[in-house]
């Protein structure tokens, strides 16, 4: 009797029994047995697949969190576009807003000029510059230095006349445009400097205050004149309503555009 093929299914089987993962072959005849097998491949592909798949999940769950980390950088940097532009709108807006202000208070300006400046012209219509200072030489007498309407402290309308009296003091007369009445005078303090040019320029037959403003008035309503002491001395006369200046002559009382100062 043959006894090794037994042996051989029997170690088989208790190998098999015992998850030793070998794969028992066939047994052969006499003397032949052919074992095959090794190591446990069987187990060992089923966890490889497992593995396998695991790895591919995890990528995938990866992935997905990376397109979603991605989509969410994608928005917040939308949002901060959107932010920026809308701070980028709110400050152009508030420029433009600044810009529209400060035009506005040009113009406010302006047209508050214009209406002084006119309402100013038409005070020195009812009295023109060479009989205000016919009055206010009248009442001080002297040399007139300067005449500009211009408001008083009542808010009125009225010339005001500056004058070297005789005694070589300063006097400041104030005369109605209205009735051409004098409506009050004092004494001012002047520059020491100022009042001696004053004395040297204005001797002999030098063009007279009253003089340039009749010269002047050929170019329009003369609302201010004034001794200026540059190039050896001229008037400084401006016309209302549109502020044009004139310059005339302490020799001749020749008139010229503009003021030389």
């Amino acid at each position: 009797m043959k006894r090794k093929p037994v042996f051989a299914a029997l170690a088989a089987a208790v190998v098999l029994a015992a998850g030793g993962g070998v794969a028992a072959a066939s047994l052969g005849g006499d003397g032949g047995t052919s074992a095959a097998s090794g190591t446990g491949t069987g187990a060992t592909t089923h966890e490889r697949a497992g593995l396998t798949r695991t790895g591919a999940d995890d990528t995938a769950r990866e992935d997905r969190d990376d397109d979603r980390d991605d989509d969410r950088d994608d928005r917040d940097s939308d949002d901060d576009t959107r932010h920026g532009a809308g701070r980028d709108d709110a400050a152009r807006h508030n420029d433009t807003d600044d810009t529209d202000d400060d035009q506005d208070d040009d113009a406010r300006e302006r047209a508050h000029d214009a209406a002084e400046h006119k309402a100013e012209a038409a005070a020195a219509r009812k009295l023109a510059a060479p009989d205000a200072l016919a009055a206010a030489l009248a009442h001080t007498p002297g040399r007139a230095l300067s005449a500009e309407i211009d408001d008083d402290q009542d808010g009125r309308l009225v010339w005001e006349v500056e004058i070297l009296d005789g005694s070589g003091k300063l006097r400041h007369v104030d005369v109605s445009p209205s009735s051409g009445k004098v409506l009050g005078a004092h004494t001012e303090r002047g520059d020491a400097d100022d009042v001696r040019a004053a004395k040297d320029l204005l001797t002999g037959d030098a063009t007279s205050a009253a003089k340039a403003a009749r010269a002047a008035a050929a170019k329009g309503t003369v609302v201010s004149i004034d001794l200026e002491e540059e190039r050896n001395g001229y008037w400084s006369v401006e016309t209302g309503p549109g502020e044009a200046e004139w310059s005339v002559a302490l020799d001749g009382a020749k008139v010229t555009q503009g003021s030389d100062d």
